[in-house]
């Protein structure tokens, strides 16, 4: 009778969550806010940009100030009788392994502040270097940056979709770091590969009154306008 109950039980869970697979996946040394919550970041390679996760993962804790790469179990369900409408939301996600951990110091807490940004200053791009290395100027600004100092955090437009990062700047130094858009079809001409490239690639910036210049080493490759 026991040996029963449990073909029963295990019956019953292969029916729930027939489809398995394993997934890769790298997460953030910190969160980002979704909605009233935190919510991790991860990516599925190192090189692509953060996408925000709202789900939990069984079995795993995490920890600030650390990134994770880790292996996911993805538990879909299976098929049901009479058929119902595929729910995503029913998807489980569970650890598998922690494949590395690596503690990086930084948190939401530690990211230092650019105080000669003013907070919740908005800036229209005026100019931005192609990759063929022409420049292109803008007489109808779509993209922009809008910073939030306080919380070290920008968002923006890319003139196609909308964008949040997180930004870290001192007197030498300025990166933007765990780039999330959305994810809206852009034109064939659409800047928004060039336009987030940049933001990728910047590491020092200079700013007056009413410019805002964007450098990767010592080419200009972003010129923003304050907007009044």
């Amino acid at each position: 009778m026991k040996k029963l109950i449990l073909f029963h039980i295990f019956f019953i869970s292969l029916q729930a969550f027939s489809a398995v697979y394993l997934k890769v996946v790298y997460i953030a040394d910190h969160k980002a806010d979704c909605g009233t919550k935190t919510c991790l970041l991860i990516r599925d390679t190192p090189t692509d940009a953060y996408q925000i996760f709202d789900k939990e993962i069984e079995g795993f804790t995490y920890q600030e100030g650390y990134e994770y790469c880790i292996l996911l179990q993805v538990l879909t369900p299976g098929v049901s009788e009479p058929a119902v409408a595929f729910d995503s939301s029913q998807i489980k996600y569970v650890l598998s392994e922690i494949k590395s951990k690596v503690k990086t110091g930084q948190t939401n807490e530690t990211k230092k502040s650019a105080l000669s940004i003013p907070d919740s200053s908005k800036w229209l791009l005026y100019k931005l270097k192609m990759k063929d290395g022409s420049t292109k100027t803008f007489s109808v600004q779509k993209a922009y940056l809008q910073f939030d100092v306080k919380k070290n955090t920008v968002s923006g437009n890319t003139e196609c979709n909308s964008f949040n990062a997180g930004f870290t700047a001192d007197s030498s130094s300025f990166t933007f770091d765990n780039i999330v858009t959305t994810k809206m079809a852009c034109g064939k001409h659409s800047i928004e590969p060039v336009f987030l490239d940049m933001l990728q690639k910047i590491t020092s910036y200079k700013i007056t009154s009413k410019l805002l210049y964007l450098f990767k080493g010592k080419t200009l490759i972003g010129l923003f306008t304050r907007k009044k």
